[in-house]
């Protein structure tokens, strides 16, 4: 597992077996010819960790950064990348090594600093990592004292932090990241990938096969129209529900005329994820053992945060009866009064256990016969039983705290150990404002920015994806009190980040008003070669074979060479569909599905959304890696590629392989093809 990749944004995990005396990995669930590939090859070869968790007290030959009673975390990147390692020393201002201070190594990814290991210095204040060989951001932190500092793994192998007061000074810091360099793959043997391609054929036909067996449109409308649903609203769950069907469409065949409405509604609160997974039975629970509304509350509070079964990351599970008969009517009539009561009953009868060592999250049920938990299983029980009396209730996802509604007010309540607990109850207005750079209007969160809060020695990063608010600029957050700090990352077709960190203070009862923007280069893209757009293509809607310089036309031009069913592809496909809109003006777009990986029983359908000028064509005979080859002097490491071209063929922009936010980089090249 890579905690985090130091060239783009996300993570990633495989398998790794054992064989002859040694390890090796796997494709995962992408097979490869032969051990020790997959489509993760080349970021792996870029990586700054990659660990794996081993149960008991493991004694093996590889670096243990992490031991507990239950598990050893041990360091697996030797196998993967180049390596060195980094010693950190922590001292005070009086030069006096530092042991018990918490250390963390981080990795700049989705605009955050990532602690890919967390250590603890030892008695002669040290503490030390095997790593790869580019940019971290190392943190020192013990008794409200800290210390940071940027340093390159490889150019140096050690590095001492003296602890201070934090500064708290309204300040802004660049930084310029830089991930190790890119490496070559070897290539596979071509008769091994000759037959691995068959077997990939032959399990699409099963996969394919299996999905033929889900609902289909016209029986989800004959189903509707006899049972007097909403034609529109039954497809859209029953298509969403994949091979969970059967399930969705009995808790839709269980439905009373007068559960209609509230029965979709249920379907509406959970996830996508739940349509897949979830027995009708939990969801018929749910919807008939729930309090009716209250008038005092409208109707998306209360599907959300009264009728939704769905907390945290927990499995849905049926736990409002259990829940109802466990306390007594005036116990009950006590929490609704009181909600603050739920979480002093929790306080008292749970116990404290943080031995949950894997994270999963106990259910409600489970977790009240146990008496015994983690926090963010208490956080989990206290919203069921406020939902199944009836009282709005949630897990903040900025945050994560647990909320319930009063009063239309969200208050707080807090477990265990959490002594993240600000300086004041009341919230402060804090208001972003985004100052645009080209090719990108508006910021996403995580992908260009993100906002920490100071608590327990450390800024940490309070969670505002899929926050309305952040849909556009200017914003307005209401926050805790305290000190901010807002980092904003610019990355770049090489994999480094342009980024800034921006430091201030939000103080109780008055608005806050800060602005950001994303760094940028003045540079001018530097020529990566030429391109001659001269290989035989076969035009997929069409059904036509032509020059690829036919749809070239002597313009600049973007192209993409693509493997449809590998994860890689898939990613950069989703981002070039989510990008459509600003592509429409642009006549020059070209996918390519690379040869031999065009899937069995493709149709261009499965890329509508595409802009109505863009190409999809096939190249049948491989010409297009051939002038790849020509161009760049070396065969891609691996698939997706993208290149933007101008008209005399020279490439200004080229990335290949898993890469987060290369349609996003695409775009913002636009300027330049001009």
């Amino acid at each position: 597992y890579t905690p985090r990749w130091a060239h783009t944004d996300d993570n990633h995990a495989w398998v790794e077996v054992w064989v002859n005396g040694r390890w090796y990995y796997l494709g995962a669930c992408e097979p490869e010819p032969e051990l020790n590939r997959g489509w993760f090859t080349g970021p792996a070869k870029r990586a700054m960790m990659v660990h794996t968790t081993v149960f008991g007290q493991y004694r093996g030959p590889e670096e243990i950064l992490q031991k507990t009673d239950l598990y050893t975390r041990i360091n697996q990147l030797p196998l993967y990348a180049p390596t060195t390692r980094l010693t950190v020393e922590v001292r005070n201002t009086r030069g006096e090594v530092v042991p018990g201070a918490s250390v963390e190594f981080c990795l700049y990814n989705y605009a955050e600093f990532y602690p890919v290991v967390s250590q603890v210095s030892d008695e002669r204040g040290q503490a030390s990592v095997i790593t790869g060989l580019g940019d971290l951001l190392i943190l020192a932190y013990k008794d409200n004292l800290m210390a940071w500092q940027k340093v390159t793994a490889g150019a140096t192998d050690r590095l001492v932090l003296t602890l201070t007061e934090p500064d708290f000074s309204e300040r802004q810091v660049d930084l310029d990241i830089i991930p190790p360099v890119a490496r070559a793959v070897e290539s596979a043997d071509p008769a091994g990938v000759e037959e691995n391609n068959r077997r990939l054929k032959l399990e699409d036909c099963i996969r394919a096969t299996y999905e033929s067996t889900f609902i289909n449109k016209d029986i989800a409308t004959i189903f509707a129209r006899e049972k007097g649903l909403p034609e529109d609203l039954t497809w859209k769950y029953l298509e969403a529900s994949r091979g969970n069907w059967p399930e969705i469409i009995e808790f839709l065949y269980q439905l009373k005329p007068e559960e209609f409405s509230r029965g979709l509604g249920l379907l509406a609160a959970v996830t996508a994820k739940d349509l897949r997974d979830t027995p009708a039975e939990v969801l018929l629970h749910h919807l008939r053992e729930t309090p009716a509304r209250d008038e005092k509350l409208d109707e998306s509070t209360y599907l959300n945060y009264v009728l939704s079964p769905r907390v945290g990351r927990e499995l849905l599970s049926p736990w409002r009866n259990y829940i109802k008969e466990k306390f007594s009517q005036l116990e009950k009539e006590e929490f609704k009064k009181n909600p603050e009561k739920i979480a002093s009953w929790i306080q008292s009868h749970i116990q404290l256990d943080d031995s949950n060592y894997y994270q999963v999250p106990l259910l409600p049920q489970g977790l009240l016969q146990l008496g015994r938990a983690d926090v963010y299983s208490m956080k989990i029980l206290f919203v069921a039983i406020a939902r199944s009396l009836g009282i709005p209730a949630r897990i903040d996802r900025a945050t994560g705290r647990a909320c319930y509604l009063s009063d239309g007010q969200w208050k707080e309540v807090y477990f265990g150990q959490e002594s993240d607990r600000p300086e004041s109850p009341a919230k402060s207005r804090l208001s972003l404002k985004y100052e645009p750079v080209a090719g990108l209007p508006r910021p996403s969160y995580y992908s260009h920015f993100t906002l920490a809060r100071f608590s327990q020695g450390k800024y940490h990063t309070l969670d505002y994806e899929n926050e309305p608010a952040l849909n556009s600029f200017p914003c307005e957050l209401r926050v805790d009190p305290g000190h901010y700090l807002l980092i904003s990352g610019n990355r770049q077709p090489d994999g480094s980040v342009l980024c800034r960190l921006k430091f201030f203070r939000v103080v109780p009862g008055k608005a806050r008003e800060v602005s950001f923007t994303l760094r940028t280069s003045l540079q001018e893209p530097e020529v990566l070669g030429q391109f001659l757009p001269e290989a035989e293509v076969y035009d997929l809607k069409s059904q036509s074979g032509l020059k690829l310089s036919t749809l070239t036309a002597n313009r600049s031009f973007i192209l993409l060479l693509i493997e449809p069913d590998r994860e890689p592809s898939q990613h950069l496909m989703g981002e070039i569909l989510a990008l459509s809109d600003q592509l429409a003006d642009w006549p020059g777009l070209v996918v390519a599905v690379a040869r031999d990986s065009l899937p069995a029983g493709f149709e261009p359908a499965r890329y509508k959304a595409l802009p109505l000028a863009a190409r999809l064509v096939y190249d049948i005979q491989g010409h297009i890696s051939g002038r790849l080859l020509q161009a760049l002097g070396k065969e891609p490491a691996g698939l997706p590629v993208a290149l933007a071209c101008r008209a005399d063929g020279s490439i200004i922009f080229y990335s290949e392989g898993y890469r987060i936010g290369t349609g996003e980089q695409l775009v913002r090249m636009l300027h330049w093809l001009k």
